[in-house]
């Protein structure tokens, strides 16, 4: 498939439009201070904190335009199946081999057009940086082009992963140069790799520098979708949110979410400072679950796979068993009326991309799975144990580790 190049009149009438709405919504302030567009081809490397990311890059570079890498998934639905194609988007199986998006970034680059990178692959579910794979660093070092960075501030607490809708608050955007040619011809891909993490996980930004702040009705509810474990008592899928707090219905463990995005609890109630710090205890509690003689973890599954027909989505495939052992996971049961057996080697599936309350995903070999447990509420527990086994089991994982996750450390 040709890579368009997006369109200068709805990139213009974008700009003139939602630009204004993201500065009265969330304050939004980009700073380019540090950063000198080249006049050829550049790459943009973005953190990925909420499904406005891709708006925030675009509107920092204009009037130069971006050739941005999305999800194959978004590529099944209607308007999206034209639109994306439309604006010059370059399809990816996430975490899968894909040579077919390699080819269209080279090809875009080639007629001294502009990338949009999003390294870590899938949205962070609790704001931290989630780390890449390091091929991405071997891939920028071939393509030799300039690399700006872009670091989003804000974005997660304003439309977080965990519930529909937007609050507001504020948002910033960063961008910085990056590597520079020379840079990317004297520089491993271990040191490309270690400066990528360091820029996009916002270690090098000054300390003392103001949180950011959010203002809705309704804080903490939909939290419940990502934060399953009570950290008082132990219990999985006993939290319940309600106005600002999340409350567990086994222990009366009680916190409330402030408008700096802090977790305070209540008086004999126990929570981690943050959501970031809630989500690295739930990595711990099952890093401590998962040895090499355990028994297989299994859920029962539907299944959903791309419609034969362009723009209609996903539909139902067919269901069976999930297991997931140091190995990997394996899929036994039907797929369009006939027996499957499916295997998901652990070192092909570094992280497992999740909906809240709906569906976790797999790639592989250019197919797309998308698996909905019997317990949908589930589907964060899943996708916590699938990056805990990778981090447990393989002995040279091709993941970054992130920040502020526990899964290197433990």
């Amino acid at each position: 498939m040709a890579i368009k190049q997006p369109n200068r009149i709805v990139y213009g009438i974008a700009y003139v439009l939602i630009y204004p709405l993201l500065k009265f919504l969330f304050h939004l302030k980009v700073d380019r201070s540090n950063c000198h567009l080249p006049k050829g081809p550049f790459i943009v490397l973005s953190n990925h904190q909420s499904f406005m990311d891709f708006l925030l890059p675009t509107l920092a570079v204009f009037p130069r335009r971006l050739n941005a890498v999305a999800a194959q998934k978004f590529f099944f639905y209607r308007p999206l199946n034209w639109l994306l194609p439309f604006m010059g988007c370059i399809p990816k199986y996430l975490f899968d081999s894909d040579v077919r998006t390699i080819k269209g970034i080279m090809a875009v680059l080639h007629r001294g057009d502009n990338v949009l990178l999003f390294p870590e692959g899938r949205c962070t579910v609790a704001g931290a940086y989630m780390g890449m794979q390091k091929s991405t660093g071997k891939l920028i070092k071939k393509l030799g082009v300039p690399v700006i960075s872009c670091r989003i501030d804000g974005a997660y607490v304003c439309m977080p992963f965990w519930r529909k809708g937007f609050r507001r608050g504020r948002v910033r955007v960063r961008l910085a140069d990056l590597f520079s040619t020379e840079d990317l011809k004297t520089l491993s891909v271990d040191e490309i790799n270690s400066a990528i993490d360091m820029r996009l996980s916002g270690e090098d930004i000054a300390p003392g520098e103001p949180p950011h702040t959010f203002r809705a009705r309704k804080l903490a509810e939909g939290l419940h979708n990502i934060l399953y474990y009570c950290v008082k008592c132990g219990r999985e899928f006993t939290l319940e949110t309600s106005g600002n707090t999340i409350h567990c219905t086994s222990c009366g463990n009680t916190a409330s979410l402030d408008r700096l995005a802090r977790l305070i609890p209540d008086e004999g109630s126990m929570a981690p400072a943050t959501i970031q710090d809630w989500q690295r205890e739930q990595n711990r509690y099952e890093l401590q679950q998962l040895h090499e003689d355990m028994e297989p973890i299994m859920v029962e599954v539907t299944v959903r796979m791309a419609s034969s027909i362009a723009g209609a989505g996903v539909e139902p495939k067919g269901g069976g068993v999930l297991s997931l052992t140091p190995k990997g996971w394996q899929f036994d049961g039907t797929l369009s009326g006939e027996l499957a057996s499916i295997f998901f080697p652990l070192e092909t599936v570094p992280a497992l991309p999740f909906d809240p309350n709906d569906d976790f995903q797999i790639y592989k070999n250019g197919e797309f799975y998308m698996f909905t447990p019997t317990n949908a509420c589930a589907c964060a527990k899943y996708a916590t144990i699938g990056e805990c086994a990778y981090w447990r089991f393989l002995p040279d994982p091709e993941m970054t580790p992130g920040k502020n996750n526990g899964l290197e450390s433990d």
